[in-house]
């Protein structure tokens, strides 16, 4: 669980909750299999949340309400990265 990067609360959100999600599989896989339980790497852990959890499914209006958060985002932060420059160089 310690070995991540990210920038925001959400980020660490979304990795506790996918470590959380393996480390219950494999345990319950362990419980119900025993020994012959297979020993199952990332990349194949991955794989199976891929399959067995839900996608969220998105319309238009979703995706373009969505583009345009990012994009305000990103514009305050430039614009907040801009004046910081500005103050710095007076």
């Amino acid at each position: 669980m310690d070995h991540y990067e990210i920038r925001k609360y959400s980020g660490w959100n979304h990795h506790i909750l996918m470590c959380m999600l393996a480390h219950f599989f494999l345990w319950h896989l362990m419980i119900t299999l025993g020994q012959k339980a297979p020993a199952i790497t990332l990349p194949q852990m991955r794989t199976l949340l891929e399959v067995v959890l839900p996608l969220r499914v998105f319309d238009i209006e979703d995706v373009i309400e969505k583009v345009r958060r990012i994009q305000k985002k990103n514009h305050l932060a430039f614009l907040a990265h801009k004046n910081k420059q500005v103050k710095l160089s007076l």
